[in-house]
């Protein structure tokens, strides 16, 4: 995370294969270099931050998958070894927000109490839940929700999701991998932000609390971003 530019990044290297964690920071490290680089531009609208950033977070997003395989060529113990991805950009003086992911880590915005998710999960019950085969409860305690359709590092290259919005002053954003949205659904998620948002890490440790007392099956990285600076001219 890096408060001051607005960017908060969430990977999560991929269980069952060696070298998961290399994986995840070489992605994390790829995305936020390329990200702090062209933050260094200044004054931007809100149109120009988009399309500059989305281009800039695309472009990072491949270039960290291909990161990943140079590293597994040159180790082969590590071949094989991939992460996903959920990175955030929020501009509170343009009033926007660019947000990249490939995989299943997520991306959720906290705005006048409802949680919504701004990501669509890269796996195979989602698929299901959106060809309607599946409902969202069904998917999430389904035996393959952790089946991912798409990550980086593995031989197919993925196809990065980019996404852009506006932000509004108070609105928080979290980021967080599979292993929390997989003990907890978005209602008890956002019954904890309604109660805790106003002290961030006391609000993630709630959140990681209530993940471990429901099974805390695995490991679990969130990120919490506030928008406390006026957005109005």
């Amino acid at each position: 995370m890096i408060p001051d530019l607005g960017v908060a990044i969430v990977a999560d290297g991929m269980g069952g294969h060696r070298g998961g964690d290399v994986a995840s920071q070489i992605a994390a490290n790829t995305v936020s270099e390329a990200l702090k680089q062209d933050l260094r531009v200044t004054a931007l609208t809100e149109d120009n931050f988009s399309a500059r950033l989305g281009m800039v977070m695309y472009k990072s997003l491949i270039q960290a998958h291909e990161d990943i395989r140079a590293e597994g060529g040159r180790q082969p113990h590590l071949e094989g070894m991939g992460t996903t991805l959920t990175a955030l950009v929020v501009d509170p003086e343009s009033g926007a927000y660019v947000l990249g992911h490939v995989g299943d880590s997520r991306a959720y915005r906290y705005r006048n109490g409802d949680l919504t998710q701004l990501t669509r999960d890269d796996t195979w019950v989602q698929e299901r839940v959106d060809a309607s085969q599946l409902t969202a409860e069904q998917a999430r305690k389904h035996q393959f929700a952790h089946l991912l359709t798409q990550c980086l590092g593995l031989e197919d290259a993925p196809t990065p999701h980019i996404l852009h919005g506006s932000v509004n002053t108070n609105d928080s954003y979290l980021l967080c991998t599979d292993g929390l949205v997989g003990m907890l659904a978005d209602q008890e998620m956002e019954a904890i932000l309604k109660t805790s948002r106003s002290r961030p890490k006391d609000t993630l440790q709630e959140l990681l609390d209530a993940a471990n007392k429901a099974g805390g099956l695995d490991n679990i990285t969130a990120v919490l971003l506030t928008v406390f600076s006026s957005l109005d001219p």
